[in-house]
């Protein structure tokens, strides 16, 4: 049907659902037309059902012009996920959405002190995305979310963090969490940049509506594909200039935790799922959000059960009694070994490879009476990892940048001196066997050395052709993987035990001898 003639205005069909927008006299002459002519085309219009927006003071006037196709008179009302009327009818419309976001916030709140983690994405992953389209339909805004925005400060982050509202950071928690936050924005300050991104987004779509012209979607799409970039690219600035004078106004020490925040977040932004092993408990998730914002975790003990030494987190890091510095390693290198095995089979990786084998670098045995050199291993060998026939050596190593004898130092530099002392240990006798050798250096925290990364890259483009899926979403896969197991085993350094006691073997059996016993 053509109704262009009717001088309805701005028209817009979505299936057999219809807008108008223009005069009352032009829209009544447009629903003449869509009842005369509709049902011998199918269609079969229902003026009772439709709902007509208008001013207060034209109310009168549009009713009696009207009258014949019996609609409703409202002063606003929904439509798409927005609204249409007056700013008292908005409000009216918007404040139940608000309460109910309220609620929705406290109720995660709540939720939040037991299981911290399923509460956090709850928040960033769902409801927040629920608010934040509102905003992209909805000018001016931004003033009504307030009161969501006083409830994640005062009750959802202390809640949280376990923490007063003072030392909950929340210009920081605002941030996005690659610029040290955790993804929070503030609602009330979000609504202005979200419309208009949208409205950028939709200009070639509303230009062909008011004008009335064909819509090239190839061109829509790119141009909306264009323009979420923008946008996205402004946030991004945006937030980076909040970070800097943050970080310009925070401690030596502050600003390294913050720098080394901005490339560790990936455990935060990564939904908490059973089956693929990304979900922490209650203390692993609130000790590595807490250490994020540089507070302490909670509940330590005065003294270390191992040492005896006054326990702290630096303490907890680097303290070598009860073995669990070398769980924490023994974690990631087991994370790695079982990526691995999915990427190629179970049958090329292998644990703790030796690498000498008592002969020389030429493959000939030791002169009679010569010392041999002593026999050196690696975490992890993968057959035909970085070429086919190859095998890859990996030996990794887990450090804490702010140690006293690190402290001072750039974290990336620290990351990479330590690779070459793994390579000055390793290369030449893996290549003397026609071996690769990659070191896997990582921080506590998560931050990867160079040579890390590059393997990760190559573990998730094999993993993306074995799976069949996109390489971004398999990298992504990994390093939450890694990240999320970094973040268990820095927890475990603060809460396990380190009393020798707690694990010593009492029974002193080399063999099963000892079984008779029973």
């Amino acid at each position: 049907m053509n109704i262009r003639d009717s001088q309805a205005g701005v028209q817009a069909w979505y299936a057999d659902d219809s807008v108008l927008q223009g005069r009352t006299s032009g829209v009544a002459a447009a629903m003449a037309l869509i009842q005369r002519l509709g049902p011998e085309r199918g269609y079969f219009p229902e003026p009772a059902k439709s709902i007509f927006i208008c001013s207060p003071d034209d109310r009168e006037a549009a009713e009696s012009r009207l009258e014949s196709f019996s609609c409703e008179f409202r002063d606003g009302h929904r439509y798409v996920g927005g609204f249409l009327g007056t700013d008292e009818a908005l409000h009216q419309w918007l404040e139940p959405q608000i309460q109910q976001w309220v609620r929705g916030v406290e109720s995660l709140a709540k939720v939040a002190r037991r299981y911290p983690q399923t509460a956090y994405a709850g928040l960033t992953l769902s409801l927040q995305q629920e608010w934040q389209y509102l905003q992209r339909v909805i000018p001016k805004c931004g003033e009504a979310f307030e009161p969501v925005e006083e409830a994640i400060r005062t009750v959802f982050l202390p809640a949280l963090l376990q923490a007063t509202e003072e030392e909950c950071q929340r210009e920081l928690s605002s941030l996005s969490v690659r610029q040290a936050g955790l993804g929070l924005p503030d609602p009330s300050l979000s609504a202005t940049g979200c419309f208009a991104a949208s409205e950028a987004c939709t200009e070639l779509l509303a230009h062909s509506l008011r004008q009335g012209l064909a819509l090239d979607a190839n061109m829509h799409v790119k141009h909306a594909s264009d323009q979420r970039r923008a946008a996205r690219k402004a946030r991004q600035e945006a937030d980076a200039l909040v970070f800097t004078m943050l970080s310009a106004a925070a401690a030596p020490a502050a600003q390294r935790r913050m720098l080394r925040a901005k490339e560790t977040g990936t455990w935060l932004t990564t939904t908490p799922n059973r089956l693929n092993g990304t979900e922490l408990s209650a203390d692993e998730f609130r000790d590595s959000i807490r250490m994020r914002l540089g507070l302490a975790p909670l509940d330590l003990p005065a003294r270390c059960d191992g040492c005896g030494q006054h326990f702290s987190v630096g303490h907890a890091m680097s303290c070598k009694k009860g073995g669990l510095v070398l769980l924490r390693h023994n974690d990631v290198a087991a994370e790695w070994r079982h990526l691995c095995a999915r990427a190629r089979s179970p049958s090329t990786v292998s644990d703790e490879p030796l690498i000498h084998s008592s002969r020389g670098g030429n493959g000939r045995a030791a002169a009679p009476g010569a010392e041999a050199p002593p026999d050196i291993r690696g975490d992890v060998a993968v057959h035909g990892f970085w070429r086919r026939g190859a095998t890859a050596i990996f030996d990794v190593r887990v450090t804490d940048t702010d140690a006293p004898y690190h402290r001072g130092q750039a974290p990336h530099k620290i990351l990479a001196k330590q690779e070459r002392e793994k390579k000055d240990k390793y290369v030449d006798a893996c290549l003397a066997r026609r071996r690769t050798f990659t070191p896997l250096v990582f921080l506590v925290d998560g931050l990867q050395g160079g040579e890390a990364s590059e393997a990760t890259k190559r573990l998730a483009s094999r993993l993306s052709a074995k799976w069949k899926r996109t390489y971004s979403e398999v990298c992504g896969f990994v390093r939450s993987r890694l990240s999320i197991t970094l973040v268990r085993t820095t927890s475990l350094c603060l809460r396990g035990a380190r009393d020798p006691t707690a694990r010593a073997n009492h029974a002193t059996w080399d063999s099963g001898a000892g079984l008779s016993l029973y």
